[in-house]
């Protein structure tokens, strides 16, 4: 599905949100790879800079100050940058709203999403999950999937179901759904 949003973003970065197990992070090094794009995962960049992991930082300092992270680093790298890169999002930066009007502004952004199902398999045995170290990850998975879709369906421009196609098909669809974005939002300066 491709909406035209109400205002193009001011940045032409490509943005992936969804929940956990999605395929964020495979597909943005894909697009990374094919596009030649610098690439970004908001995770990863918010390890790097407490230099711990993100089970150390939710367990050490709770989801709330996670979340400011994540805001601080939407603001601090994202709002600024001139280029455009590709982002990987945490599966939870779209519960403020300040994050979803920040990266509908700041980008392109792609819901990438799965059945539940099929996301508990791809994560059964990640360990690095500190949202789903409950006695019934998957039911929790579920809960997540539940609370959260109407913010990522809020924040996203493009939406596709990564359930059923292969990494080629998932990242041919968002680059040409990309570039005809780019384009309309050049038409419209």
């Amino acid at each position: 599905m491709l909406r035209t949003p109400p205002h193009f973003p001011v940045q032409s970065h490509l943005i992936l949100i969804g929940i956990m197990g999605c395929g964020k992070t495979t597909i943005g090094k894909e697009l990374h790879r094919t596009m030649n794009l610098p690439f970004l995962d908001t995770d990863v960049a918010i390890e790097q800079e407490q230099q711990t992991s993100i089970p150390h930082i939710f367990a050490t300092y709770g989801e709330d100050q996670f979340r400011d992270m994540e805001t601080n680093l939407l603001q601090q790298h994202l709002v600024s940058s001139t280029s455009p890169m590709i982002v990987s999002t945490g599966g939870g930066i779209i519960i403020r709203p300040e994050n979803r009007r920040l990266l509908h502004a700041i980008g392109f952004v792609v819901w990438l999403y799965a059945t539940p199902d099929i996301l508990f398999q791809r994560i059964a045995r990640c360990t690095n999950r500190p949202l789903l170290q409950t006695p019934n990850p998957l039911q929790k998975l579920r809960d997540l999937v539940e609370e959260r879709s109407p913010w990522y369906r809020e924040t996203a421009h493009m939406a596709i179901d990564t359930s059923d196609l292969t990494i080629h098909e998932i990242v041919s669809g968002i680059m040409d759904s990309y570039r005809v974005a780019m384009n309309q939002r050049a038409y419209h300066k």
